[in-house]
């Protein structure tokens, strides 16, 4: 798989924030737009355990896209239902996904309990019509902590 190399992206292509250590140690998380989508990038630091490989010297590399059109949706997703009680017009405690089509792309935002690591609770994000490798669809994990205290949504809203 090509990932987007950050040193020297495509032309329209532009870096809104760059993340160092957004939820572990050496992790860098960036999100790119262009004038259709908005895509992160998250390098972790290569661990060499013969299940992967490494994408770029030092890193595993994760990219996941998503039209540009949904990033407001995301938010209000996460700041007004999963991030406010039911009695603030939040989502009722049995709601734990949500679901819509941008562009003829199938998005679906999902609470997370268990985020990239036990009891860390967080978002996950699936486009089902974008296949990542064998997988029909491509997906990405951001926890709440990488939301708030990095301040991942603010850059969100920025865009």
């Amino acid at each position: 798989m090509s990932f987007l190399n950050i040193k020297n992206l495509p032309t329209g292509y532009h870096i809104v924030v760059e993340l160092v250590d957004a939820f572990k140690s050496g992790e860098i998380l960036y999100l790119i737009t262009n004038d259709h989508e908005a895509i992160f990038q998250r390098k972790d630091v290569y661990l060499s355990t013969g299940f992967r490989k490494e994408d770029e010297p030092g890193y595993s590399l994760k990219e996941f896209t998503v039209p540009l059109l949904s990033l407001p949706w995301l938010v209000d997703i996460i700041e007004n239902k999963f991030w406010k009680k039911p009695s603030q017009g939040g989502a009722s405690t049995d709601v734990l996904h949500y679901g819509h089509v941008f562009e003829h792309e199938d998005i679906e935002i999902r609470f997370s309990p268990n985020c990239r690591k036990e009891f860390e609770s967080g978002i996950t994000i699936t486009n089902y019509s974008r296949p990542h490798g064998r997988l029909k669809y491509s997906y990405i994990g951001i926890p709440y902590y990488t939301l708030k205290d990095k301040k991942l949504l603010q850059a969100m809203k920025s865009i």
